[in-house]
This record gives C-alpha cells, structure tokens and sequence, in this order.
C-alpha cells in the first residue's frame, strides 16, 4: 500500500520548524499523509493533505528532496518537503485533529511512528536542512 504525505516546515531566525498534527484517534502525533488520486501526481496529493489534515498551505518546491520509507507492512511511504506559506485558521480536519508548529527536537519527542521519525531526521540533516533553507532563499515566510 501506497501512502503519500508532507514534511511541512518554515524556518524562522534560521530555526526549523515543522508541522505534525494528531492522529484521527488523537493518540499520536504524525506528518500529514494520505493515500494516492487518480486525478493528481504524488505531489498534488501531498499539497491537499496537508491542506485537509493540518490547514496549511504551501509548495513543493523540488520533488527530487523527496524520501520514501519502507513500512513492515511492505508498503511505502513516499514524503514531500512542503514549504509552509499560510497557517489557515480554518481548514477540513480541524475538529478531528490538533496540530502544532514545533522545532524538529520536539518533532522527534512528539512522533512515535517509525516512518515518521525516519521522514524528520531525513529532511533535518544539516545537509538537507541547509538545501531546504537555501531553496527557500533564506526564510523569507518568518513573518508567520
């Protein structure tokens, strides 16, 4: 099985920041994800559940940073780097779950899924972390 998610983070004075949100049962924090539509690519459907799942807007700016991980259940998990360019107020899932914007050592002591964790140490390498700040021209979504 096929699932399809985000690493949706902004960086802030230089600091990386990112988005989880809480499960459906609310028992554990997770990146937003969902499952492929035959009318949108990988990345369209990364955008939209992060949209529908954390109310946040943004863009997949280079879909090679992306990084698929194994699950036991032999499927995969295929995450997009999504830059964060709006915090919505309102969004689809907003009474199913809660989300927080949290620096990636919270991330790491929040999210208890294996996958999960192996998707937030990939994009928070130093190597990473300084391709996505550098992508994003420095940080220049800190007003939110």
């Amino acid at each position: 099985m096929l699932e399809i998610g985000s690493f949706p983070f902004l960086f802030k004075k230089g600091k990386m920041y990112i988005m989880i949100i809480t499960s459906t049962s609310g028992k554990s924090w997770i990146l937003p994800k969902g499952h492929p539509e035959d009318d949108l690519n990988n990345a369209q459907v990364a955008e939209l559940e992060t949209y529908e799942e954390a109310g946040v807007k943004g863009i997949i700016f280079d879909k090679k940073f992306r990084k698929e991980l194994k699950r036991k259940e032999d499927g995969t998990i295929i995450i997009y780097p999504l830059l964060i360019k709006k915090i919505l107020d309102k969004w689809p899932e907003e009474y199913k779950r809660e989300r927080r914007l949290v620096t990636i050592k919270d991330a790491l002591a929040l999210v208890t899924k294996k996958q999960h964790i192996g998707a937030i140490r990939y994009f928070s390498t130093t190597t990473m972390s300084n391709k996505l700040y550098k992508a994003n021209a420095g940080g220049n979504n800190q007003s939110l």
